[in-house]
């Protein structure tokens, strides 16, 4: 068994041993090369920080990283742990991790960051006995958005110039990885942000992947809610299609009663946060 970062991984390899781990998850998913690798540049994973182990050569399992600086700390992001089925019980998580958190601490990182599914006991279990601890509950919600709703009034118009320090005062939760300033800077360019404006004020904003139906942020100024604001952003981007938005911090009972209530998206699954000191 040798274990080695991903530097110089083959992308089809990876894909066939990503789609082989994920083939009986509690979600079972499979990814074409090119969700993939949009995977890889989207939550901007570094295959030079992300961890392997071989076996005759061959990729069995892996975990797939990036990394940020915030509030002072260098933060490692888990963006997806595999094991092909016939190698599971071997321990190779917790091998992979004794084989990169060293190289992870000579370049000073201070906290390992990931998410398993609530309903994955085992998983959960494993991480919890290699230090990792829960820090919070994060919703996951999909649907169709109702309609006829939102406030018509506003007018909606398409952002370019991101001014984050102003978006950031309309939060009251913080987002997880996925929707992190972090990934959304520079803003791909096939996502889409609209504003809600009443003359030149901003009073809330949206950013939506097209292709992939999802909504990676959605904020309304404090001063300017329950006024139709988040339901008519919601509405920009509505064409009787699902979308999804995961990650919803359990804490914000107004955001997750807006999805639930007023916009008729479900919380199908959840998911918890964990975090570990390196």
């Amino acid at each position: 068994m040798e274990f080695k970062t991903l530097a110089n991984i083959d992308i089809e390899e990876l894909l066939f041993v990503f789609n082989l781990s994920f083939s009986d998850y509690i979600v079972p998913f499979h990814l074409t090369k090119e969700v993939l690798i949009a995977k890889i540049a989207a939550e901007k994973l570094d295959l030079n920080i992300s961890v392997g182990a071989f076996e005759d050569g061959k990729l069995i399992s892996f975990i797939l990283q990036s990394e940020k600086q915030e509030d002072g700390q260098k933060v490692i992001y888990n963006g997806g742990t595999g094991v092909v089925p016939d190698s599971r019980g071997k321990g190779l998580v917790r091998k992979m991790y004794d084989f990169i958190i060293p190289v992870l601490k000579e370049r000073k990182a201070d906290v390992l960051l990931l998410e398993v599914i609530e309903g994955n006991a085992g998983a959960i279990r494993a991480y919890e006995n290699l230090g990792f601890n829960v820090v919070r509950k994060l919703l996951c919600f999909k649907g169709t958005i109702n309609s006829g709703i939102g406030n018509s009034e506003i007018s909606i118009q398409e952002i370019t110039d991101f001014q984050w320090e102003k978006l950031r005062s309309f939060w009251d939760i913080e987002p997880s990885w996925q929707g992190s300033v972090f990934v959304l800077h520079p803003m791909p360019e096939s996502y889409k942000t609209y504003g809600a404006y009443s003359g030149e004020n901003l009073m809330g904003y949206i950013v939506y992947n097209p292709e992939a139906r999802k909504v990676l942020q959605i904020a309304v100024h404090k001063d300017y809610r329950n006024q139709g604001i988040g339901a008519r952003l919601f509405t920009a981007i509505a064409d009787g299609q699902p979308i999804a938005i995961n990650n919803v911090d359990d804490k914000s009972k107004e955001t997750e009663g807006f999805l639930d209530k007023k916009i008729g998206l479900q919380n199908w699954l959840s998911q918890f946060e964990m975090k570990r000191s390196i």
